[in-house]
């Protein structure tokens, strides 16, 4: 992110310079050529700040987006680090590294933008899934809970929800899952 905030301002710098000296004085005369010289100095540094100013508010959102990952990483038990390869191995190039949740310990948490949320299977009351395959697949994952509703976008392919439906029926067998989601 930070090459890209320097390579623009350095190739219109490069450009501009090279343009100016191609005319040279003699056709520009001394005080046009000390004029675009200056400007593209000016030009640069203008451009070097809106690309920063840019730029730093999506490294923080990037930084703080990939910070909520490695806690719960490190926290998994050697059956939930084998459970987390086996999806991974299942999920898209994009979730590869990314996942949309992490199944840990009698828990899933489900990573978004800048904040996780973790729910404990045993207080799921009901889990319903709608699917569809425009434009690849994507479900819509509903979960009822003791307090309150959950509603979490899960796309790539049908074994990542069908992991997390079998996940939270084994550790509570009380949910109640809509059966007719898997039917395609």
């Amino acid at each position: 992110m930070l090459s890209v905030t320097l390579i623009l301002p350095v190739v219109f710098f490069v450009g501009t310079m090279m343009e100016t000296m191609s005319y040279g004085k003699a056709i520009l005369g001394d005080d046009r050529y000390n004029a675009r010289i200056s400007d593209s100095y000016i030009y640069t540094l203008v451009l070097f700040g809106f690309a920063l100013m840019i730029v730093t508010p999506v490294i923080f959102f990037v930084k703080k987006m990939i910070n909520n990952y490695p806690q719960s990483i490190n926290s998994l038990s050697e059956t939930d680090m084998e459970n987390l390869l086996k999806v991974n191995n299942m999920a898209p190039f994009y979730e590869k590294f990314m996942p949309s949740y992490i199944i840990k310990e009698g828990t899933v948490c489900f990573f978004y933008l800048f904040q996780h949320t973790t729910i404990f299977f045993k207080d799921i009351v009901a889990i319903n899934v709608k699917h569809s395959y425009y434009k690849g697949y994507t479900a819509s994952v509903y979960i009822q809970t003791i307090a309150k509703t959950y509603r979490f976008r899960l796309i790539g392919n049908v074994f990542i929800v069908k992991n997390l439906t079998d996940e939270a029926v084994k550790s509570n067998p009380e949910i109640i899952l809509n059966k007719d989601w898997n039917i395609a």
